[in-house]
């Protein structure tokens, strides 16, 4: 398996919030969640069955900061690591290991 260098840095630097999430709990950029469930309070435009992908990291915000691609590949919104399953299902886990990767990487369309 290869070292996660962004993931070994981020703890490094003590930017896991809240303290106890590891590495194995960080959705990588890259992976398509859907929307599960939708908050009556929400006036984002979000619906039940979007789907989003997760865009890459900031790191100034640190891992806990998760910014959703929309369906067209443009960052969206941002959700926090911890409650982000509460409200989103996994359809699909990236294989990508830079959590930070370049910025300009453009994403494609979800089909």
């Amino acid at each position: 398996m290869r070292r996660n260098r962004s993931v070994e840095l981020a703890l490094k630097m003590h930017l896991w919030d809240p303290p106890y999430l590891i590495p194995k709990d960080i959705l990588p950029p890259r992976s398509v969640v859907r929307v599960r469930a939708v908050d009556a309070d929400w006036d984002s435009g979000i619906n039940v069955g979007d789907r989003f992908r997760i865009g890459y990291y900031n790191k100034q915000d640190g891992p806990n900061v998760v910014w959703l691609v929309n369906a067209l590949g443009e960052y969206q919104e941002t959700w926090d690591q911890v409650s982000l399953l509460d409200t989103f299902e996994v359809v699909e886990r990236s294989g990508v290991t830079d959590l930070y990767g370049a910025r300009g990487t453009a994403f494609e369309v979800i089909a």
